[in-house]
């Protein structure tokens, strides 16, 4: 309540000296099916009437009484009777939707103090009028003085305050207002139960309607939707000496960017992975693919926290620690910590020049409520929504993995083979601390680079797409070209010599196998896939269905069908079946892609020309060292050109000349080479800077571990895969605007990029051929 004591400077005359109009207490009411719209209730001078809000819900509205200015009824200048005015505040949650002034008798407007005048008095705040509701209750039979709880008060403060010492009692009439307990809580949610909400609503001239005092109970329902509403969110700490953030995850979190996690306390798991305690994980979650999401899982019984927060010392304030451990709940939530990934700095920066999408994002909008932990970590950070994260069957939890296991995955194009075969590895790797990947896609590998097959033990979860691991596989084999169509005969000789080592090795035996094959599943792809699983001889055969006809096998591929395979091909004897195709467990499954709810918007995905320049953007990364920021940076490396051979695997057509002036300025794929009747193993790949002529050097950036340079005697080039041509744009300061007949252009119009356009035959895809033609 405000008080303020007025005099004559403050009162205002009128020039028409005019009686003011009695003025009333108007109420409006909600109608009911008896009332009529519009109708209220009006309260004058001397009603024994008392009105009560009743059975107040969550929804209902206040009002806030405040008495903005009383008069001293003892100032001697002043004969006027003294006046009370009740100021209504409309505020988000009123309690009635208007009214009136309300006042005594007045003989002019000019007794009424103006509405600028402002309290020097102010007794309470708004704030505290609210948080301490009280009821007012008298009995409604006679009229009282209206009193002020300052007079109530001792003698002391009625001495600080004397000018209410001689201020005359006001005769008025009392309206009780019931105050129910949590009735203005400090978040409400959206949706009230309909049921619950009781209006009592009555006539002039009856008597007061009954009191409803039963409170609204917390139903299940209720107090559920009030959490999907307003769910409880994580909490983020900042470090203020490094790009390190400390936070408790209370929901799931997604991912766009790279960072580096670290389990301290609690459980997650990571696309499949359960993380174990204090391991670093590295996440890529880029753009065009599926977003990498942090899920906090709950636990039965709290687990002890062990960690030493001690060692946080020296990042995080004690403050920020407490803070985090206040807020932890040890059954449902989990403590990280956060760190930028400064490791993948060189590929954020080549992606950043030579990719027209931002596959990795640009930390820029201040306005997330999250920005500050997202800058030093360079990394978006936001809750799981279910059309960006991956959404795992229920079928793929099922799927069998043991010691002797050879799951093969098979499918169409698009139907997510990489998704499945990265999340049976990183669901079983708490199992199996080695797992074996096995990867025949030569058009978008997941872990080495294009045109070749290959396999790598992995003792890591892949969080993310494989191909910005830049990991360096056990051995693989180059086929020359992207498209089977192309090196059909070579693709068969490497697989075979890939499974051959595998079969032999000894490291490689009493550890599961994960195979990973192409889409291509039209054409000779069903003839293509008996010799492989002649190669492979799996155990389980996983074979994912597309809702699109085009992307699916003809025929399902059980032992039976691909036995009976008339080749057509593959019709040498080198390629004939060894005998009877060896018994495996088909497992038949749905595509996890969701489809597309909006046909207007279609997010960006990575098609797999996409995924083999971005391959090859994240293998040439890797030539970048120390304070390189161009290939033109790096310090090459000096080979005699007699001791290498040039080849070109899908052409004959070339002479060696042709070959090396074509590549020249140009990326080629570093191979060993032991017979001319074998498939050529790849060791990695690199960049051609120079070749000089008189003295038959090859000036060559490799990107790869030097350490593997010693195997190579061989490079082949062709196969549509080459130096991107931001490369020749872009390279560096020291040579900006010195390159000739350099300008900026698309990869897919550049002369080294061959558009192929292969011609489908009607029986290509099913229907049967016009012979008559």
């Amino acid at each position: 309540m405000k008080m303020t004591k007025t005099g004559k400077h403050n009162q205002m005359k009128h020039k028409n000296n005019k009686t003011k109009p009695k003025k009333e207490l108007t109420v409006p009411m909600k109608n009911n099916k008896e009332s009529s719209e519009g109708s209220s209730c009006v309260l004058q001078k001397g009603s024994k009437r008392k009105v009560e809000p009743v059975n107040a819900t969550r929804s209902d509205k206040r009002v806030k009484l405040n008495p903005k200015q009383v008069a001293n009824g003892s100032d001697k200048r002043s004969k006027k009777p003294n006046r009370v005015e009740l100021e209504v505040q409309d505020e988000d949650r009123n309690l009635f939707e208007d009214f009136d002034e309300l006042s005594n008798d007045s003989d002019s407007e000019s007794d009424w103090v103006s509405d600028d005048s402002v309290s020097q008095l102010s007794l309470d705040s708004d704030e505290e009028f609210f948080r301490k509701p009280q009821a007012i209750e008298c009995e409604a039979s006679e009229n009282i003085p209206l009193q002020s709880d300052l007079d109530t008060g001792s003698e002391t403060e009625n001495e600080e305050l004397p000018w209410l010492m001689g201020m005359d009692a006001i005769e008025a009439a009392v309206t009780k207002v019931k105050v129910f307990e949590g009735m203005f809580p400090e978040m409400e949610p959206k949706r009230i139960d309909e049921r619950k909400k009781e209006v009592v609503e009555f006539q002039e001239g009856q008597g007061a309607a009954p009191i409803i005092e039963e409170p609204l109970p917390e139903s299940e329902d209720a107090h559920s939707s009030f959490e999907e509403i307003l769910p409880e969110l994580s909490i983020f700490e900042n470090s203020l000496k490094s790009n390190t953030v400390l936070a408790v995850l209370k929901q799931d979190m997604e991912l766009y960017g790279t960072v580096v996690v670290t389990v301290l306390c609690g459980r997650i798991t990571i696309n499949g992975y359960k993380a174990r305690k204090l391991e670093p994980l590295t996440i890529y979650s880029p753009k065009g693919f599926n977003w990498v999401v942090i899920s906090p899982k709950a636990n039965k019984k709290p687990p002890k926290v062990d960690f030493v927060w001690e060692h946080l010392d020296q990042i995080f304030s004690r403050a920020q620690v407490e803070n985090i451990l206040s807020n932890y709940d040890k059954q449902r939530d989990a403590i990280i910590l956060l760190k930028r990934n400064s490791r993948a700095q060189n590929v954020l920066s080549t992606f950043s020049k030579h990719m027209s999408e931002n596959v990795f994002p640009l930390v820029n909008a201040t306005n997330r409520p999250n920005y500050s932990s997202e800058y030093l970590l360079n990394c978006l950070i936001q809750s799981a929504d279910k059309s960006n994260g991956l959404q795992v069957p229920t079928v793929w939890t099922k799927l069998p993995l043991k010691q002797d296991s050879r799951l093969m995955v098979t499918g169409g194009k698009g139907v997510g083979k990489s998704t499945l075969l990265r999340y049976m590895l990183n669901r079983h790797l708490e199992q199996f601390p080695r797992v074996l990947l096995i990867d025949l896609d030569i058009g978008q590998p997941e872990l080495f680079v294009p045109q070749t097959v290959s396999c790598t033990v992995v003792d890591a979860p892949l969080l993310g797409p494989g191909l910005f691991l830049n990991k360096q596989p056990d051995i693989a084999f180059v086929v020359g070209h992207v498209n089977v169509v192309m090196c059909a005969e070579q693709y068969v000789r490497a697989v075979k010599k890939l499974l051959a080592y595998c079969w032999e090795s000894p490291s490689l035996k009493g550890i599961p196998w994960l195979i990973n094959t192409m889409g291509y599943n039209k054409g000779f792809g069903t003839e293509l896939m008996a010799l492989i699983v002649d190669c492979v001889e799996p155990t389980d055969l996983v074979q994912i269905y597309s809702t699109k006809a085009i992307n699916n096998f003809d025929e399902p591929l059980d032992r039976q069908s691909l036995s009976k395979v008339v080749p057509v091909i593959y019709v040498a004897d080198e390629f004939k079946l060894r005998g009877t195709l060896p018994k495996y467990t088909l497992h038949h499954l749905m595509c996890a892609v969701p489809p597309q709810s909006d046909r207007n918007f279609k997010p960006w995905t990575m098609s797999a020309k996409d995924s083999r320049y971005s391959n090859l953007l994240a293998r040439l990364s890797a030539t970048l060292h120390g304070n390189a920021r161009n290939l033109t940076d790096c310090r090459p490396v000096q080979v005699d050109l007699d001791a290498l051979q040039v080849l070109h695997l899908t052409s004959n057509e070339y002479s060696r000349e042709e070959l090396i002036a074509g590549m020249e300025a140009n990326m080629v794929y570093l191979c060993k080479r032991s017979s001319a009747d074998q498939p050529v193993e790849c060791v990695g790949i690199g960049v051609v800077r120079a070749v000089d002529h008189k003295t038959d050097k090859v000036y060559l950036v490799p990107a790869m571990p030097f350490d593997r340079l010693t195997k190579v005697n061989c490079l082949v080039i062709g196969g549509g895969m080459c130096l991107p041509q931001g490369f020749f744009k872009d390279q560096g300061a020291c040579v900006a605007n010195k390159v000739p007949f350099v300008f900026v252009i698309d990869d897919s119009k550049s002369s080294k990029s061959v558009q192929q356009i292969y011609h489908r035959a009607p029986g290509f895809l099913g229907s049967p051929a016009n012979k008559n033609v």
